[in-house]
């Protein structure tokens, strides 16, 4: 009787509680870190972690977190702003000293953490991180900034990049495939000026994927209380995914201009804990898409 008792007890000391509360109430919280959390693995015995500043150049210099990396979005991607191939993105990861078992923590300014995350996840490295609040949350922590071009990576990775992920990425004919398809939703991830045609960028005719449905990659976050790398608790995005009509039995495509703000619902839902095989990110989206109508003549699909 004894033993029965305490075992019980010791799991609960090596564990902690069965049921603690997830961060912000998330089910895969795992994949959000705390500024604070983010400063113990920098500063604890163990292995370091390797920082990503996914911001622009402007920002890098101006005020990042001491011993980041610099990672800019031109360094991942490549044609209208693509995922780059297994080969390129294995050497962009490698040239940042990240080994197979390095943990990888990105932060950004506005979106671009949830992109690199993605990339990360379609090449086989799922122990990446995106720290919420980015740089202002580790500033409001109290902790210090370094300022200027910052270190480079030193010695060269080992990070093997595996095969694209199945269904981690939708293409043009996927997208056109679902168009009938009721249990599979195509999202579109950019601002509301975007969605209702009255702007357009970079040149590209107006409009939008017509079959497609809204929802801001704003509204994940707390953009509008000036904080975009911030993400909402799991119930504020409970009650969004609830007005917005998704389901988590569905099929979710997402698309913006180029894959980037697309990466963010994408994300919300991953820590929601919907089905990972049911999330899929239009890696060529508005830009790939209006190109099409301009061939064919036809306007806006």
């Amino acid at each position: 009787m004894c033993r029965a008792i305490l075992l019980p007890l010791v799991l609960l000391l090596l564990c902690g509680p069965l049921h603690a509360e997830q961060y912000k109430g998330f089910p895969r919280a795992h994949a959000l870190v705390t500024a604070v959390e983010v400063k113990s693995m920098l500063d604890g015995p163990g292995p370091k972690p390797v920082v990503l500043a996914a911001v622009k150049q402007v920002s890098w210099l101006v005020e990042h977190i001491p011993g980041a990396l610099h990672a800019p979005r031109k360094a991942y991607t490549g044609k209208a702003g693509m995922a780059v191939d297994r080969e390129r993105f294995q050497e962009f990861a490698r040239g940042l000293g990240i080994d197979n078992d390095s943990t990888v923590v990105v932060y950004d300014e506005a979106y671009d953490a949830a992109r690199l995350w993605w990339l990360f996840r379609l090449y086989g490295k799922p122990d990446v991180r995106v720290l919420d609040g980015g740089l202002d949350a580790w500033k409001d922590a109290g902790y210090n900034v370094e300022r200027g071009p910052g270190r480079s990576a030193g010695e060269t990775g080992n990070f093997l990049a595996v095969p694209a992920l199945t269904g981690w990425t939708a293409d043009m004919a996927d997208v056109y495939q679902v168009r009938s398809d009721a249990g599979t939703h195509v999202w579109d991830a950019r601002s509301v000026a975007e969605w209702d045609g009255s702007t357009s960028i970079g040149g590209l005719p107006a409009g939008r994927i017509g079959w497609a449905q809204y929802i801001g990659w704003k509204d994940f976050r707390k953009a509008s209380e000036g904080r975009p790398s911030e993400f909402r608790t799991a119930a504020e995005i409970s009650e969004l995914l609830m007005q917005a009509g998704f389901e988590r039995g569905h099929g979710h495509i997402f698309y913006c201009h180029s894959g980037v703000r697309a990466a963010t619902p994408l994300f919300a839902l991953y820590l929601m804990g919907f089905p990972i095989e049911r999330l899929h990110l239009y890696d060529g989206s508005w830009i790939e898409w209006s190109q099409r109508a301009l061939k064919e003549g036809a306007g806006s699909p």
